[in-house]
């Protein structure tokens, strides 16, 4: 198969084009979670009730984004095991992200998926060859899993899903139900179905999504929001609908072996909410906080019926800060999540060093709101401007080391586990992006000699591990 064919069925896979059309809400502005059917698989894991909270006895933790990309790099299981083994690594961050529609096998692509993409000329049996040398399915999470366990059986594996996007065209991993453009429009965030006006004027579904796109252009151009070109939508968390697929995804990457859940952008609804009616106890803020708990329960309930419990975490959100009302109190309480992250700024990477005093008062306001839960920080990234994009475009193999170590010394004197880069994390696209990984790969990878910066992370993972 010729290479356009191969990238365009990966893109066929991973990231399916919208060309759907938005349809009217739905009436209800009831938030509830669909209940989970009994599960008939036996616990093997008895560390539920009072349960010791592993994550507290973390001390080397790093993010590997995707654990399968190991497929597409020829970074063998082997030699994985072997970096971690010699970092000493105790927590995996973000081991597996679902972004756009992820299948179970490359043997089993549901056909209705290929047909709905629009994607003419591809058959089946293509579209099998091109996912098996991704590697980004369920299968393949679940054999890397249970190969690395067999060595490092303590390893906590983080996997992670979006709460701000619904592509046009879903897939419910655990049922196989694949959900078509009028199914997915009818999950897109509309403010008017809590009655919300801007102005006098009903600020309805196509308001909202293209002020979404403005800000964070998921979906298409930033000046338009064209349901037919979009490439995804922002779901509404209050949704019943969403709330069963986005509760798949959870469960599909615990029974591949994940042993906590990331929620991204958990709470960015009911911050956006708060922002547009300027009331942080709007009843819309509030239905979206409430959703956000429940959907946390649900995962606790989920990984409890198979008998372990899954750690659940997300960042700080609107608890410690809101945007543009950064002057009012957020007066929710949030969820019951199990650990917090936050990410240094792009003036942080670019000056080297963290700013205290915020990071000080930050910590102070997440221990207030969240209590004595393990904090993470790690560098994140989202499009062409982002912390890792500065971090490994900006800075020299020498400032990026001088980084590392100045943010570790740093976090450890606030109690925040620095979370290493090891692989992971988007750097840019077209002229943005100048220094790939080994010349190919748009993703950072400390082990690339464009970087250099593994022997740097294991130095300070083990003097981490020294101090036990």
């Amino acid at each position: 198969m010729n290479r356009k064919i191969l990238i365009i069925v990966i893109m066929v896979i991973t990231a399916i084009l919208i060309c759907g059309c938005i349809l009217k809400p739905r009436p209800t502005t009831t938030t509830t979670i669909p209940t989970t059917e009994p599960k008939t698989t036996t616990p093997t894991l008895q560390d539920t009730g009072d349960y010791p909270n592993r994550l507290e006895n973390v001390k080397v933790a790093v993010l590997y984004e995707s654990i399968t990309d190991g497929v597409p790099m020829g970074r063998s299981k082997e030699e994985t095991i072997k970096i971690l083994n010699e970092t000493n690594t105790n927590f995996i961050f973000r081991v597996f992200w679902k972004w756009m529609p992820v299948v179970d096998s490359p043997d089993n692509i549901p056909v209705e998926l290929l047909e709905l993409s629009g994607v003419g000329g591809i058959t089946p049996e293509q579209a099998s060859e091109s996912l098996r040398r991704n590697g980004h399915y369920y299968q393949e999470l679940r054999d890397w899993i249970t190969t690395i366990k067999k060595d490092r059986p303590d390893i906590i594996f983080c996997g992670a899903i979006p709460a701000q996007t619904l592509g046009r065209i879903e897939l419910n991993p655990v049922n196989g139900r694949v959900y078509k453009s009028k199914d997915t429009g009818e999950m897109a965030l509309n403010p008017y179905k809590w009655g919300i006006k801007h102005n006098g004027k009903p600020v309805t579904r196509e308001d909202f999504q293209k002020w979404f796109n403005g800000r964070h252009p998921y979906g298409g151009e930033i000046d338009e929001y064209d349901p037919g070109k979009a490439r995804a939508y922002f779901p509404d968390i209050t949704n019943p609908e969403f709330q069963e697929l986005l509760l798949s995804w959870a469960e599909k990457q615990i029974d591949s072996g994940a042993d906590a859940i990331w929620i991204d952008m958990l709470y960015t609804q009911a911050a956006m909410l708060a922002e547009i009616t300027k009331d942080v106890n709007h009843q819309s803020v509030k239905d979206s906080i409430d959703a956000t708990s429940q959907i946390v329960d649900e995962i606790h309930k989920y990984g409890e019926s198979k008998g372990k419990y899954i750690y659940v975490g997300s960042w700080e959100g609107p608890f410690v800060k809101t945007e543009s009302l950064l002057d009012k109190e957020f007066p929710h309480t949030p969820p019951d999540v199990d650990f917090i992250t936050f990410s240094p700024t792009n003036r942080e990477i670019e000056n080297k060093k963290l700013d205290k005093p915020l990071r000080d008062k930050e910590i102070k306001i997440i221990r207030e709101k969240y209590g004595d839960i393990p904090v993470f920080a790690f560098i994140d990234w989202s499009f062409d401007d982002s912390p890792t994009v500065r971090f490994s475009q900006k800075l020299s193999k020498e400032e990026q080391r001088e980084v590392l170590k100045t943010f570790d010394k740093s976090f450890n004197e606030m109690n925040v586990n620095f979370i290493y880069p090891l692989h992971g994390g988007y750097m840019g696209k077209g002229n943005i992006t100048k220094t790939l990984s080994f010349g190919r790969f748009t993703v950072y990878d400390s082990l690339a000699p464009e970087f250099q910066t593994y022997e740097t992370i294991k130095e300070l993972a083990l003097n981490k591990t020294k101090k036990q």
